[in-house]
């Protein structure tokens, strides 16, 4: 009888969990890792380009790309909704070649811009500080970006295999931590600049990178003695 009246229970707190979750279109399965998917099913929202799912505080997260330009510009805000996350894998592998991403943005999930080999150049908005896991991943003549001061965490293989020749993380970041194989394969990278606030930067992020890399810190950082005892070269600044 107590072995029936656990199962009642079990299935019962099974059935209150599916009806929580349903209509969010949120998956953690274990075989999606890295990170969290967002299937677009059903916009809550959309206009001709974007569809959108309706997220905390009057806000939007981009969940589905329906144009065909491939230079895209980013609405900021759709039905008094601001636009503040761009969702799991939405432009990857949609041959886009710019894109306006803007200011309202803090997020960008894993894999959004992935496998556009023509996106050479991409301004990140001055208020983001999520970048996801292989966000960039083989986007291959992607050649430069700058990270806005406001970025706090970097994902796993973010800007890996991409075209990378140079990088800038601002002093004024308070990002602490370059992860496992962030710029692994970037066959044209050359140069890195960190800020003071880095403490710690993972022995493979530089991975399979054929060149010589010069990181540029200040005097004394982190980052310094990681490029000394990496055999990398060194260039402070001020």
């Amino acid at each position: 009888m107590k072995r029936i009246l656990c199962a009642l229970l079990a299935c019962v707190l099974c059935a209150s969990v599916i009806i929580g979750l349903s209509g969010c279109g949120c998956s953690n399965s274990s075989q999606q890792e890295p990170g969290y998917k967002v299937s677009a099913t059903e916009p809550d929202l959309k206009n001709e380009d974007f569809g959108f799912f309706i997220i905390e505080n009057k806000e939007l997260m981009v969940t589905e790309y329906l144009g065909s330009d491939t230079d895209i510009k980013i609405p900021e805000s759709l039905d008094n909704y601001k636009v503040t996350v761009i969702g799991h894998s939405v432009f990857n592998g949609k041959n886009i070649t710019s894109v306006e991403i803007p200011d309202t943005i803090v997020e960008i999930q894993d894999y959004a811009f992935s496998s556009n080999q023509d996106l050479k150049n991409i301004k990140l908005p001055k208020n983001l500080k999520t970048l996801g896991s292989n966000v960039f991943f083989n986007c291959r003549n992607l050649a430069s970006v700058e990270l806005p001061p406001t970025i706090e965490d970097l994902g796993l293989y973010t800007f890996s295999a991409t075209g990378l020749k140079n990088v800038t993380i601002p002093e004024s970041s308070t990002l602490t931590k370059i992860d496992h194989y962030t710029f692994y394969q970037c066959q044209n990278l050359t140069e890195v600049t960190l800020p003071a606030t880095i403490t710690e930067i993972a022995e493979d992020a530089f991975s399979d990178c054929p060149n010589k890399i010069t990181i540029k810190a200040p005097s004394g950082s982190y980052a310094q003695q990681y490029a000394e005892t990496n055999k990398f070269d060194f260039e402070e600044t001020k």
